[in-house]
């Protein structure tokens, strides 16, 4: 017995006034149709709709905007008349994104470089090599690699990762990073890290870079000691925002860094 490809071809429904207000055309339903057929398709006119007919072989087709898309094709992107839109203001900066905008001045302005990483990372970067204990993230289910299987939760590992792939290059090395987390339940936040390597590094110095910071954004703050699994003991403190410290030596090795590195982390939304 042999099996056959079954070629029946799918059917949707689409508006003619959907496809006008889309396209900020007039389109009759006899235009659209004619459009559609034109792009290979089946049409079946009903009142003021059609039925359209999807061949087997357009997988790619799976909402009525993929439909108008080909109808606009047809139609010819050269015959559209461009017009303004009717908008009652003019693009700006969302009130966050202005915001990262003033801290990253601020951290250029003490001297740090930005760096970007990937929002996704692994275990045993956000754990093991942390020395923290495993905490609730959120997971892919079918991860492309085993680098890139969970959401970070905190923008540390990544700091100390770039540190890592540039532990050749020259010292000291200061570094920030603006971007988002999420914690287990899939919550998003905005945090700052920023990390300092070198040889004459030390706690002074974060928290002098921690404090001035705080007082560039103009932020009321109190210190307090911290007891952090990442950081030696006695050499981490707290504020409402966040952390700062010396990474502990066991963190370093895990990195392969052999330069002493200062790290803080806040929470800026």
């Amino acid at each position: 017995m042999s099996a056959k490809p079954d070629l029946t071809p799918g059917r949707m429904k689409l508006e003619v006034e959907y496809v006008n207000r889309l396209l900020g055309l007039e389109l009759s339903a006899g235009e659209l149709k004619a459009l559609l057929e034109r792009m290979r398709f089946g049409v079946e006119e009903s009142g003021g709709a059609l039925e359209v007919l999807i061949p087997a072989y357009r997988a790619d087709i799976l909402h009525p905007i993929d439909l108008v898309e080909d109808a606009a094709i047809a139609y010819g992107y050269m015959n559209f008349n461009p017009t303004l839109p009717r908008l009652a203001s003019i693009g700006g900066l969302d009130g966050l994104e202005a915001y990262c905008e003033s801290v990253r001045d601020i951290m250029v302005g003490f001297g740090l470089m930005e760096v970007r990483n990937l929002v996704m990372t692994s275990k045993k970067v956000l754990f093991d090599k942390m020395n923290v204990s495993e905490t609730s993230v959120v997971e892919t289910l079918n991860p492309v690699s085993s680098e890139h299987g969970v959401c970070r939760s905190w923008l540390a590992p990544s700091v100390m990762g770039t540190l890592e792939y540039n532990r050749s290059r020259e010292y000291p090395q200061k570094i920030f990073e603006i971007g988002d987390v999420l914690d287990g339940t899939g919550v998003q936040s905005r945090r700052l890290s920023a990390a300092v390597a070198g040889p004459k590094n030390g706690f002074s110095e974060i928290k002098s870079l921690a404090e001035g910071v705080l007082k560039s954004l103009r932020l009321e703050y109190s210190i307090e000691p911290y007891s952090h699994e990442s950081f030696i003991e006695g050499r981490c403190v707290k504020t409402k925002y966040g952390f700062f410290g010396e990474i502990h030596p066991s963190v370093l090795e895990s990195f392969g860094l052999e330069m002493p590195v200062t790290l803080l982390e806040f929470t800026l939304r």
